[in-house]
């Protein structure tokens, strides 16, 4: 056959003959005769070692260099042999003006696979162009650093490499290679291991009609490695044909109703294309007929599918949401106060007003407008402050954060749309305004009451708000029960109908006690508790004990009203069993008050409470809100994306593992304690908020969460991106396609979905150019066609090095052959 590809290939392989065996005879007559007196000749080793470069040639230079990063890379694979992972080299030496980089790579051969047959190892997916092409797994790449290599010198360097490897005495024989040009077009090979192997590649950007099929390429690879009449050995073929579908409009509403995020309704497909193989592999030439008329090679039919997916590079809008609002850092340490930072202030000197009006015309542009902040200010008023009572997972606990669907995560979400923070303040502000209107017009709280829970430890009917919310969350929940409270307008002594349902006492001998009516508890924050403790540490046991007198004077006073002839045993032992609350009181300190005159007190006072909390409110330091906002829309975040997996079943354990990576990165970031895990009810309050920590962490494990939070976000909206195209045979895929990219295609009903998918693809496709004939898939041309074409060895052969790799695609064709020839 006399092509284009033959001619070339067949002068580069003669010349490559010549020149190697002239650049061998040369560099040994130099070693043997030309060398200075003071380079040394080990005859044992058979190698020499240069120390005077004053008279040597660029050959010789680039051969010993390149010899001593041979020795590093086979010291490097004796340490590294049990290594099942891809393992890379890279050295680089400076020679005249210019850098010279090495690259040595070795892939593992998997256990499944053998060498001597093709398999599904001759068509890697995502290994280097050098397998594909030629079948390698142990090569180096020589080339120089921001510069381009002609064939000429690419040949030389080639041979010097070839030379220097040979004698390095590797554990595995090691191909080289030189890039032409680039390498794109271009890649120039040798190997020295008992015989001479040649590879050699070229690129057209034509396709020759004689090439495009498994017949023509068969011939042109016999007349290549002249095995025509040679009958001894048998050439094994595989065969892959690769499909594209790259428009999917028709699945995109059905995606988004599967996985839509607010404010971001226009989110792009993270599928920006997807790659079927069909493969034949290992089959002897003459099984399958395919030349110019006709073709058995049917991809419907094809042994083995696969099905890759190619991402597109697409931002994470919900992991954005929480840079947005880490980007405010630094403005949020400037305002010490949220109330004062909005308040106007008068300059005092000229020069501070105009600089105040330059300033304010700047943060005019930046900031919402009036219309923009009414807007946002309805927008978290219709959130109640305590939209539901349900706890979030025991997981999530300890990152404190607001109610899913809340007011302040709604406030969080709105301020991670601001170009600045002051708009953020501004909101929050707003809202706080809207809040004490409410208050002060006592208008009706949410339908749902926060919830608030005893510590039967502490002794006390104190109740505390939920630990595992922030301390705004709590503030503006302890506003709501103010609320309530006030409008009750009961009596100190009547703030708890409820509790003279109790259980009545059995006592021995006295007979049965009535329960008393208690006044309501008092409701605490974290804060306040911390300054009860924190003051009770360099207190005596009955200082400590009288921190809660209030609480047992009120308590006794309405047991005795209740039951007038009991005793102090018959309170202890109500307390304690129908309370269920722990004796942790000194006895004698309990005897006084019992013998006191009873004193009844209001415990739990509205009106201090909701100023205590909307003071805290609107005076929070910028760092703290902007903190509390991050932790709370971080929180929500996971909880919308927990409830999404558990919405589809738990979907693949590889997203259930992304999931508790980032949820646990996220509880050690924001707690001392690391890991520790809040699932009980009766949580310890205090090692809690000292669990707690009061400002950003470290910039380190900031970015490890939100790192894990993005690939967490991209891999479920791939996963319902499949879902929605593929239907109910996405989940037999998803788990390889998430951790892998592609998956085989083992199931025949999968195989129909796909094809449809194509079909589809391919429909919509054509409509964009107005073609009136659309096609199948299948019925069409693929967007590639590649072929490996190898002769086995023959009886009494180790191996036989021929091999021939050809890529056919519409606009052009490549072909790549490997040859081994005798050494001389």
């Amino acid at each position: 056959m006399t092509t284009e590809f033959s001619d070339q290939l067949a002068f580069d392989n003669d010349l490559d003959v010549r020149r190697a065996a002239k650049e061998l005879h040369v560099s040994k007559s130099c070693s043997e005769h030309e060398k200075p007196a003071s380079t040394p000749v080990t005859e044992d080793e058979g190698v020499f070692e240069i120390r005077d470069f004053s008279n040597v040639s660029d050959f010789e230079r680039w051969s010993h260099q390149i010899s001593l990063a041979a020795k590093r890379w086979g010291a490097a694979l004796q340490a590294a042999e049990s290594s099942d992972d891809v393992l890379q080299m890279r050295e680089c030496f400076e020679q005249g003006n210019f850098q010279y980089e090495l690259l040595f790579q070795l892939v593992p051969l998997a256990e499944t696979k053998k060498e001597d047959r093709l398999g599904l190892h001759a068509f890697p997916t995502r290994a280097h162009r050098l397998q594909r092409w030629f079948g390698v797994r142990h090569f180096v790449i020589i080339s120089i650093n921001k510069h381009n290599i002609d064939v000429d010198s690419a040949r030389t360097l080639l041979g010097a490499a070839a030379i220097a490897v040979s004698g390095a005495k590797l554990p595995l024989p090691l191909s080289c290679f030189v890039p032409v040009e680039g390498g794109r077009k271009r890649v120039l090979g040798e190997a020295l291991q008992g015989n001479r192997t040649i590879y050699s590649t070229d690129l057209q950007n034509t396709v020759q009609p004689c090439l495009e099929h498994l017949a023509g390429l068969a011939d042109f690879f016999q007349k290549k490695v002249q095995a025509g009449a040679d009958k001894k050995h048998t050439m094994m073929v595989g065969a892959r044909f690769t499909y594209s579908a790259d428009h999917f409009e028709l699945w995109q509403q059905r995606f988004r109703e599967k996985f839509s995020v607010e404010a971001h309704e226009h989110m792009a497909d993270p599928v920006e294309s997807l790659k079927l193989h069909c493969l034949w592999p290992a089959f002897p030439f003459g099984a399958f007929v395919d030349d110019a008329h006709y073709s058995e090679l049917d991809p419907r039919t094809a042994p083995y599918w696969k099905l890759r997916v190619l991402r597109r590079d697409s931002s994470a809008p919900l992991t954005q949401r929480l840079r947005a609002l880490l980007s405010f850092r630094r403005e949020a340490c400037t305002i010490r106060s949220a109330e004062h930072s909005i308040q106007m202030h008068a300059p005092r000197t000229a020069m501070g007003s105009l600089t105040a009006a330059i300033q304010e015309s700047l943060e005019s542009i930046l900031l919402p407008t009036d219309g923009e902040m009414q807007m946002m200010v309805e927008a978290c008023m219709e959130s109640s402050v305590v939209p539901t009572a349900e706890s979030p997972p025991p997981a999530l606990r300890g990152l404190k954060g607001g109610r899913c669907g809340g007011r302040l995560v709604r406030i969080a979400e709105l301020s991670a749309t601001m170009r600045c923070f002051k708009g953020s303040v501004m909101l929050w502000c707003n809202v706080l305004a809207r809040m004490r209107t409410q208050w002060d017009a006592l208008e009706a709280p949410g339908s749902v009451a926060p919830p608030t829970a005893r510590i039967s430890a502490r002794g006390t009917r104190t109740e505390f708000f939920d630990a595992s919310m922030c301390l705004a969350q709590q503030k503006m929940e302890l506003l709501q029960c103010s609320v309530a409270a006030c409008r009750t307008r009961a009596d100190p002594d009547a703030d708890a109908g409820a509790d003279a349902e109790k259980t009545e006492l059995e006592t021995e001998g006295r007979g049965s006690m009535r329960p008393p009516s208690l006044a309501a508890p008092p409701l605490l924050t974290e804060d306040v508790l911390l300054q009860r403790d924190t003051a009770a540490a360099s207190l005596t046991a009955a200082e400590v004990a009288e921190l809660d007198g209030r609480e047992m004077r009120s308590d006794m006073a309405a047991f005795r009203a209740a039951n007038p002839g009991a005793a102090l045993t018959d309170f202890l032992q109500w307390r304690q069993n129908v309370e269920g609350l722990s004796l942790k009181f000194p006895e004698d300190w309990l005897q006084s008050l019992w013998n006191e005159p009873p004193c009844w007190s209001k415990l739990f006072e509205p009106e201090r409470e909701a100023e205590m909390a909307l003071h805290y409110l609107e005076s929070i330091e910028g760092t703290q809100l902007l903190l509390q906002l991050f932790r709370v829309l971080l929180r929500s975040t996971l909880e919308d994306l927990s409830a999404h997996i558990a919405a589809t079943g738990g979907g693949p354990a590889y997203i259930r593992m992304l999931r508790d990576r980032v949820i646990s990165a996220a509880v050690c970031a924001f707690s001392w304690r690391g890991n520790q895990k809040m699932a009980s009810e009766e949580v310890d309050v205090e090692a809690t908020l000292m669990g707690e920590v009061a400002d950003f962490p470290e910039e380190e494990y900031l970015q490890g969460v939100l790192a894990a939070l993005e690939v967490l976000e991209s891999s479920m909206r791939l996963a319902a991106s499949l879902r929605a195209k593929l239907g109910g045979q996405a989940e037999g895929l998803l788990e390889e396609l998430l951790t892998e990219g592609e998956a085989d295609v083992t199931a025949d009903d999968q195989r129909e979905v796909i094809e449809m998918l194509f079909d589809s693809s391919r429909h919509l496709a054509r409509d964009e150019i107005h073609s009136s004939v659309p096609l199948a898939i299948f019925d069409t041309l693929p967007l590639a066609k590649e072929f490996v074409l190898q002769l086995q060895p023959a009886a009494g052969e180790q191996k036989c090095m021929r091999r021939l790799y050809a890529e056919v695609r519409e606009d052009h064709t490549r072909l790549a052959v490997v040859r081994e020839l005798a050494f001389w």
